[in-house]
């Protein structure tokens, strides 16, 4: 009886954050992974040119004066040389991030500090054995970005630094190959209060 109602409780609060919060922003992403530097010739061409996959999906995030939290879901469809299809996925799962202007602005510089996880999922289970179908990896990143706020129109761009990536602990799955440095570049909506 109890559980009931404390999950009611965290219903109810969960839901009433964005009714306190300065600003709420729901993008759709384009991220792209690179494995060390990278210059802004590189950035550019991998997303006009595509050079390399793109991962797509979504992000939110809560800004509460000038401290929000968020995190950011993104997929990929692959197929290798033997005609198999995998999903890898880049999840920059849950950040805390800072607005040294505040969420409502014309310009909106931001840094980031989260934690994710990558993966890589064999779609066809029949193709190998069970030990080769899934690489996952959890990761620590910081990044920083830049959005524009055109009355409700967002459009931002964030590099994020991977220092490191590590196993998922007592499982038995190999580390993804995750780079260094992943770029990201969104638009969706800002609601602001």
């Amino acid at each position: 009886m109890k559980t009931k109602y404390l999950v009611l409780v965290l219903v109810l609060a969960g839901s009433s954050v964005p009714c306190f919060a300065s600003a709420v922003h729901l993008t759709g992403d384009l991220s792209a992974d690179f494995l060390g530097a990278v210059s802004a010739e590189q950035i550019i061409s991998t997303f006009s040119v595509g050079g390399q996959p793109l991962s797509c999906g979504f992000g939110w995030e809560v800004i509460l004066d000038r401290i929000g939290f968020g995190g950011d879901y993104m997929v990929d469809f692959f197929r290798d040389s033997g005609s198999t299809w995998w999903l890898d996925w880049y999840a920059p799962a849950l950040f805390m991030s800072f607005h040294p202007l505040g969420a409502n602005w014309l310009l909106d510089p931001f840094v980031q500090v989260g934690v994710g996880c990558s993966g890589r999922v064999l779609l066809d289970q029949w193709s190998r054995p069970a030990s080769q179908d899934l690489y996952m990896s959890l990761f620590p990143f910081v990044a920083a970005g830049l959005a524009l706020n055109l009355d409700g129109l967002l459009l931002s761009a964030k590099a994020a630094y991977t220092p490191y990536k590590s196993a998922v602990p007592v499982t038995p799955f190999d580390t993804t190959n995750l780079g260094l440095v992943q770029v990201t570049l969104s638009a969706g909506v800002s609601i602001g209060w």
